[in-house]
């Protein structure tokens, strides 16, 4: 089949997407990935060394180092995950919401299948109105409704509470998104969606979970078309990414480091990386353990660590975080599964209303503690939760357990298979 991708995003966004077009180009598919990346980030690496198409859209530059910083802090301190939704979708969706759709109708022109990200809404309109199938890729599972899964945003008050819980959430959820997307559906001679979740974020035929089964386990009351796939890992070792020079020997120099990352929640910004820093530098004092501290700066000389402390712009999580003892992260779907499959226990200190939600999924699996808040974070309750998790070794044995279940799962192949399945003998 000839099939056409498209997803937005962070990287947690996009590297789901990068896995299975992976994937299908290994299934013997013809596949184009198109990816709007909120930092310009490059993978065309990977779409070589896969053999894949891939198109950038350029993102707008519409605000300068410190307006973003700034916004960025206003939309951490917001709290209210409706409002930060509101705000990421005016400043980081709406500007490139015309080119993505226009990117959208050249895929469904192109292509005999398309498979978008389920908040890349221009793809769902374009494929209607062109006629061509269409699957969605979810890679959170508290984004379906289900009398089993408490609503996002809320407080977790018991099963009773869900179905007034998911009517309140769906319904300012729609009075949020939907005039925009009924806006582009107006335009294009379509008939109005009356719901997001449902209609808007997961497509007719085919919606896939992007989410390990040791996370998720399927409820029954969600329809046919949702699938539960596992994570979506590149299939195999092409472009295998290297270590940074120097952290091998500091790995195994002593014991275990504590691995610091809040992956695309943290600006390149120096002044704002360094307050961050400041506070993981002074947990680390007061624990007087190791750390490994991953940053967004390509000029790691500019900051200055203490001999117990090894500054990375990226490395290889696969690789890397099985030789650490903890991952403290955001919370981000991609970053939670890779310490969950690297067997390692975690904290996560949230920014957002779905980091909160696998903070708390990690916590309901017990290899977590309670989730930390970004806007109120301090050295003080970091160190407290880090010695939490490390002075309880329950919580490490439980992780080394679920990682090796989660080893033992494809979720790419997984929805290779469901695509192949659904749609090969109806496009």
């Amino acid at each position: 089949m000839k099939i056409g991708l498209q997803t937005w995003g962070s990287e947690g966004d996009i590297r789901p997407f990068t896995s299975l077009a992976s994937g299908l180009k290994l299934a013997g598919h013809d596949v184009t990935l198109v990816v709007t990346d909120n930092a310009g980030r490059d993978y065309s690496g990977i779409a070589n060394g896969y053999g894949f198409s891939l198109k950038a859209l350029p993102w707008p530059m519409i605000l300068d180092q410190q307006e973003a910083a700034k916004l960025w802090q206003e939309i951490i301190d917001a709290g209210n995950p409706i409002k930060q939704a509101e705000m990421i979708m005016t400043y980081g969706f709406d500007p490139v919401m015309e080119s993505m759709y226009e990117a959208a109708k050249e895929l469904c022109a192109e292509n005999e299948l398309v498979i978008g990200h389920f908040f890349v809404f221009p793809l769902c309109v374009a494929a209607e109105k062109a006629k061509v199938p269409m699957a969605t890729v979810n890679i959170v599972h508290n984004c379906i409704p289900s009398n089993n899964i408490c609503p996002p945003g809320l407080p977790d008050l018991g099963k009773w509470f869900y179905p007034l819980g998911w009517k309140l959430v769906r319904t300012m959820i729609s009075k949020k998104f939907l005039p925009r997307v009924n806006a582009l559906r107006t335009r294009e001679g379509l008939a109005p969606n009356t719901d997001v979740m449902s209609q808007t974020w997961a497509a007719k035929r085919l919606n896939l979970l992007a989410v390990s089964p040791t996370i998720c386990d399927r409820p029954q009351d969600w329809d046919e078309r949702h699938h539960v796939c596992g994570f979506f890992n590149p299939p195999h070792e092409k472009g295998k990414e290297a270590w940074p020079d120097g952290l091998e020997s500091f790995v195994n120099a002593s014991s275990s480091p504590v691995y610091f990352i809040f992956g695309s929640m943290m600006l390149s910004d120096l002044k704002e990386i360094r307050k961050t820093l400041k506070i993981w530098q002074e947990a680390v004092k007061q624990l007087k353990c190791r750390a490994i501290m991953q940053v967004p700066w390509d000029d790691l000389s500019a900051i200055e660590v203490e001999n117990n402390i090894f500054m990375v712009n990226r490395s290889p999580y696969a690789e890397v975080f099985p030789h650490c003892a903890v991952i403290v992260h955001h919370g981000g779907a991609g970053t939670t599964q890779s310490s969950l499959l690297a067997g390692k226990p975690s904290v996560v200190v949230a920014h957002m209303a779905d980091q909160t939600f696998w903070g708390s999924e990690l916590e309901r699996l017990g290899v977590a503690g309670k989730p930390l808040q970004r806007k109120s974070l301090h050295p003080k309750n970091l160190a407290a939760t880090l010695l939490q998790v490390i002075s309880n070794p329950t919580m490490t044995s439980n992780a080394e357990a679920l990682g090796k279940k989660m080893a033992n799962e494809n979720g790419t192949l997984n929805a290779v298979h469901c695509i192949e399945k659904y749609f090969n003998h109806q496009v």
